[in-house]
């Protein structure tokens, strides 16, 4: 043997023995620091769909959310708003939701849902609410509970109920200030049999209609007339083909913020808690603003030629009575009794 290296080799058998032996390993160490290190959080991109215009305060409240979720999240959670209807009427995205082709949608109406359920017609009853604090106290407890939990039943998760607000009538016609006032004139409605019932009720026409349908159907004719929140006939401009503004107040509606249970459960428990608490706290800002806006917008509406009157609101909850015992023959009161 090489006399240099018999001198050196018993330190090389050492080094050599160190470096396999338990106290020292290190690719085996960098393997388990590799192993047991966190793995970054995947960023999560949603999509979140309503029929609004994008002047309407729901989707300025969408859109202060997404800018706030990213935020809070650190970029783990971005949500993309679309508005308009792009992707259709508003039970095309309930569908779209409840299958996963969408992960989101802003629904405007717990009625909207009754295609799932009949029981969630419940909204349609007229003058079930006479303030906005009666409304929000009621889906902001057991009431909104129990619609939560049945839509849970069908397959759709509900994370807040924002505000669409009271309904007025607008027609091209006359002003409607008694119920005897709509006879005659053709309305569109919610594809809802309650509904459906309230305007025959009142002795008016009513032809079935998606939203996303409704302002071309006013400008040809098709209608003479619609109901919506003030915010959205100021928003869908609907001052450019209706002249008559009857202030009714006939309807309360909220606005379902759901999500598709896959996705809600692909959300780790940070995300959720993220999502849901910047929803409450949009909602809250969107409730404001509806009702702060209310008094501004009839200004706005008379100062683009509408005519706005009160309507005799006595008169008119005698004319509609038979709308709830129609619900109840139908569905029965359990809902009913979680608001009265």
């Amino acid at each position: 043997m090489n006399k240099y290296l018999s001198k050196f080799l018993p330190v090389i058998m050492m080094v050599f023995a160190v470096g396999c032996s338990d106290g020292g390993k290190p690719a085996d160490s960098a393997g388990k620091t590799k192993d047991t290190a966190a793995a970054p959080t995947k960023t999560v991109k949603l999509t979140v769909a309503h029929v609004l215009s994008d002047t309407h305060p729901e989707h300025l409240g969408l859109v202060g959310l997404a800018n706030d979720l990213k935020t809070q999240t650190n970029g783990s959670v971005t949500l993309n708003v679309i508005s308009g209807g792009a992707l259709g009427s508003e039970n095309d995205e309930i569908n779209q939701v409840k299958t996963g082709a969408l992960d989101m949608a802003l629904i405007q109406g717990i009625s909207l849902f009754q295609g799932l359920d009949s029981r969630l017609s419940v909204e349609e009853v007229p003058f079930l609410f006479d303030t906005r604090e009666a409304a929000y106290k009621a889906v902001d407890g057991a009431f909104g509970n129990k619609v939560s939990e049945i839509l849970a039943g069908k397959g759709i998760h509900t994370i807040a109920y924002w505000e669409n607000g009271f309904r007025h009538f607008t027609n091209s016609k006359r002003a409607i200030v008694k119920p005897e006032d709509m006879q005659g004139i053709k309305f569109r409605s919610a594809a809802s049999e309650i509904r459906l019932q309230m305007f025959n009720e009142l002795g008016a026409s009513a032809i079935p209609m998606a939203f996303t349908e409704l302002f071309t159907a006013l400008q040809q004719g098709t209608v003479d007339g619609q109901e919506n929140p003030l915010s959205i006939i100021w928003s869908s401009k609907f001052y450019e083909v209706q002249k008559y503004l009857s202030l009714s107040g006939h309807i309360w509606n909220t606005s379902v913020l759901i999500i598709n249970p896959g996705v809600w459960d692909k959300l780790n428990p940070e995300q959720q808690k993220a999502l849901k608490d910047l929803s409450f706290k949009h909602r809250d800002t969107v409730r404001k603003q509806i009702a702060d806006e209310d008094a501004e917008i009839i200004e706005e509406l008379k100062s683009k030629g509408m005519q706005v009157n009160d309507v005799d609101k006595t008169a008119f909850q005698t004319a509609v009575k038979n709308v709830r015992q129609l619900y109840v023959a139908k569905n029965g009161d359990e809902l009913l009794k979680l608001i009265d």
